[in-house]
């Protein structure tokens, strides 16, 4: 275990805390390289009747963010080799 967090989960923990500051929230989803799709999902989809709903710049950012980390992931998995189909027997006859 160890026994500072990774730099990736601070950013996540201060994009989901609901007492900084939108700017900082904003700030802190831009500075992750590949932010979580549970993260920007449960951003996007929270429900209407929230007693505290999400500030207009935060949710754009969200957006914007889920948007370009589905892109990556599609043209990545593309590029990824594909896998070859097992042979029936060992020698692949």
């Amino acid at each position: 275990m160890a026994k500072f967090m990774a730099p990736e989960t601070a950013l996540a923990c201060l994009v989901e805390d609901e007492g900084a500051t939108i700017k900082d929230r904003v700030r802190a989803l831009r500075m992750l390289p590949h932010p979580p799709l549970l993260m920007l999902r449960r951003l996007l989809h929270r429900p209407r009747t929230d007693p505290k709903p999400l500030p207009s710049r935060l949710l754009a950012a969200a957006a914007l963010a889920y948007a370009r980390e589905v892109a990556y992931r599609k043209t990545h998995r593309a590029h990824a080799a594909p896998k070859q189909a097992p042979t029936g027997n060992a020698l692949g006859i």
